[in-house]
């Protein structure tokens, strides 16, 4: 698998959790990122429907205060390391039966973005003194979004 902007991926981790992270982390993060938007678009599936439309809006999504605050926070440190096209790409959208807002598919990288920053709060609350992020880590912290999510 081809991974992009590891250097980039590298530094966010740094500025965010003081974090060291390698290839295989940028992998993980990949799939945890498709996994987190997936379901909350799936959320927003069913608001959409139960509101009579066919269209999928943002504000259909469960976008949580603490994620919002996150989402925030990325727009801040994607002006310097401009990651947003990079999660575009990594953050496609799935073949859904309703139809994407064009309001989503603007967001979609910074909801991406959002996401890594509140996986990498959480790697440093699950474990404050970890460096590097490892197997465990990357298990419990999937465990408690999906718990949320």
């Amino acid at each position: 698998m081809k991974v992009q902007g590891i250097k980039k991926f590298e530094k966010l981790f740094r500025s965010v959790g003081s974090m060291d992270v390698d290839k295989n982390d940028i992998v993980r993060l990949n799939d945890f990122i498709n996994r987190a938007i997936y379901r909350l678009l799936e959320t927003g599936m069913e608001r959409a429907k139960l509101n009579g439309r066919d269209v999928l809006w943002y504000t259909d999504l469960p976008i949580t205060q603490g994620l919002e605050t996150n989402i925030e926070e990325f727009r801040r440190v994607d002006e310097e390391l401009d990651l947003s096209e990079i999660l575009e790409t990594i953050a496609g959208l799935p073949p859904l039966p309703l139809a994407i807002g064009e309001d989503i598919e603007q967001e979609l990288p910074n909801i991406a973005g959002g996401i890594t920053i509140a996986l990498i709060k959480s790697f440093k609350i699950i474990n404050p003194k970890r460096k590097n992020p490892q197997t465990r880590d990357w298990e419990q912290v999937t465990q408690v979004f999906e718990t949320l999510l």
